[in-house]
């Protein structure tokens, strides 16, 4: 089967305009990549959630740095997590990224005692100019075997009855990003944090987290992906360099709804496909990273996907993406011309400071 046509609805109806692609093609999409890949969010985790915080700690010139530094606990719905805040020591609102740290990255670090952070660079990001809340994915649910029971976190919370779950059910990435935009939540009544301009950030499952964060909450001004492979920003269908398939991620993690099992094997016969979801964060900034010796994330399959949205931001008489052909894309270098903006970083599967220098010197353009 070919990619699906962005711009064709399930009825064989053309999308000419922003008015339609609103009303009627873009939920559809947002329906299919729920149904068949992230899932549904119950109701009691989507109404009446009344975001609350809690200030835990709060430090001006942290660490003797020139940083403000905020601890809060979030509580939406009546569930409640941890989330921290890095802020730079002025008066106005900042532009501010929203970072999903997954356990990996989370194990590593101890903002009680240190700054120092390699995948986040915070007194970087501060001295830019910019606010940065992490959000560690251990508070929404645990993933350290990767292996969902859903007797933990926010599904034990709002789901109890696992019996009562259904193949088209919420999963982790779905939880994990929920707990994005109570962040977001939390950051729009910040003194400190530009509510017009806050962006959502993360790496690898963090990567898909933030790509379906921003689809579902369009009050994110940026949505940037950092080397997110599969079910992220690479294109299913195809790849001519190989990378991880639904049979491999299904198997091995528990993200993503009992449904998309089912396609292991048979990604062709996915009603969806990733630059749908791309297309999602349109006509908002976003942004796709990849790393050059990061085969498994296919990281021409993801500059596909970016070039494949191009046509929802055309309907704003927005530029998409702007990249040269295939065999052209140099590493290490900005493609930031249109509003997706691209980089490939020479190396492996990572993060490091300077993929958050291209996204901030990206966003420091596009906000003018």
């Amino acid at each position: 089967m070919p990619i699906p046509e962005l711009l064709t609805t399930l009825g064989g109806e053309t999308i000419t305009n922003t008015g339609d692609w609103e009303a009627y093609r873009r939920p559809e999409i947002m329906h299919l990549l729920a149904e068949n890949i992230y899932g549904h969010r119950p109701a009691a985790a989507e109404k009446n959630l009344n975001t609350t915080w809690n200030v835990l700690l709060y430090h001006e010139n942290y660490k003797g740095k020139p940083v403000r530094y905020q601890k809060v606990n979030i509580t939406a719905g009546g569930y409640t997590f941890l989330c921290r805040g890095f802020f730079p020591m002025t008066e106005a609102p900042v532009p501010t990224f929203v970072y999903i740290m997954h356990e990996y990255q989370e194990n590593k670090y101890n903002f009680e005692t240190s700054l120092d952070c390699l995948n986040v660079p915070i007194l970087d990001i501060v001295s830019r100019g910019y606010g940065v809340a992490i959000m560690p994915t251990s508070g929404l649910y645990p993933d350290g075997d990767h292996k969902a029971d859903y007797k933990a976190g926010v599904f034990a919370y709002f789901q109890p009855d696992r019996s009562l779950r259904r193949d088209n059910d919420w999963a982790t990435i779905s939880a994990w990003s929920w707990g994005a935009s109570r962040v977001l939540d939390w950051l729009t009544e910040c003194p400190w944090a530009d509510e017009k301009n806050v962006a959502v950030l993360g790496h690898s499952r963090g990567g898909k987290t933030a790509l379906w964060a921003g689809a579902t909450d369009q009050r994110f001004a940026l949505t940037i992906s950092n080397a997110s492979g599969c079910s992220g920003a690479m294109l299913h269908r195809g790849r001519t360099e190989g990378g991880e398939t639904v049979e491999v991620i299904t198997k091995v993690f528990d993200w993503f709804c009992g449904n998309y099992r089912k396609f292991a094997n048979r990604e062709e016969m996915l009603p969806c496909d990733q630059h749908m979801l791309v297309a999602a964060m349109a006509p908002r900034l976003c942004y796709v990273a990849s790393c050059s010796e990061d085969a498994w994330a296919s990281p021409a399959a993801e500059r596909e996907s970016c070039r494949l949205a191009k046509d929802a931001y055309e309907l704003y008489g927005k530029t998409g993406v702007v990249l040269p052909a295939e065999g052209e894309v140099e590493a290490d270098t900005n493609y930031h011309e249109g509003n997706i903006g691209y980089h490939v970083k020479t190396g492996a599967h990572g993060i490091l400071p300077e993929d958050w220098t291209r996204y901030m010197d990206f966003w420091d353009a596009k906000r003018g």
